[in-house]
């Protein structure tokens, strides 16, 4: 009888941790700091530092594992905030290799919520290498709110598009 709980305690365990399905959430850094027209990896502005508390409190209540940022200032400030609250360290990654930053993900954190920091010229292509259809071509200079969530389970990919 001890070993048939413990069988079904191992089956039950099993199949609970790998039927939960991986949330990644992405979005555009916050708005950055023009003010010099020649600095290639300014600061958040006063804006985008609001807007990243902005994005911490919509997302508050999700327990994130992974945060992944490229490495310029703007976006590793984004993400500063849920990194802090989540008690976790920020990943950079090269915004250039979308395959290596999925394969580290779903290999790392399958069943976890796992966030992303972009640009408006990279996160659709993040989006198209998770297997999700990209929601429009392009992402204006001047957007900064789109959060957009992959959730997989399974074989299947769902994309949700909301803004923050």
């Amino acid at each position: 009888m001890k070993n048939l709980v413990t069988i079904l305690l191992v089956l039950f365990s099993f199949t609970f941790l790998h039927s939960q399905n991986t949330s990644i959430y992405i979005v555009r850094h916050a708005e950055k700091d023009i003010s010099d027209a020649n600095n290639k990896n300014p600061n958040l502005s006063e804006v985008g530092k609001q807007r990243a508390e902005e994005l911490l409190k919509k997302l508050k209540n999700v327990k994130f594992s992974a945060a992944y940022s490229t490495p310029f200032y703007r976006t590793q400030q984004t993400l500063q905030p849920i990194a802090a609250f989540n008690k976790i360290e920020i990943t950079s990654y090269n915004p250039s290799d979308n395959k290596k930053l999925v394969d580290e993900i779903l290999n790392n954190y399958s069943g976890k919520n796992v966030i992303i920091v972009g640009h408006s010229n990279t996160i659709l292509s993040i989006l198209e290498a998770f297997g999700a259809k990209k929601p429009f071509e392009t992402i204006s200079e001047d957007d900064y709110s789109n959060l957009f969530q992959i959730i997989i389970d399974k074989n299947t990919v769902k994309l949700q598009s909301s803004k923050y």
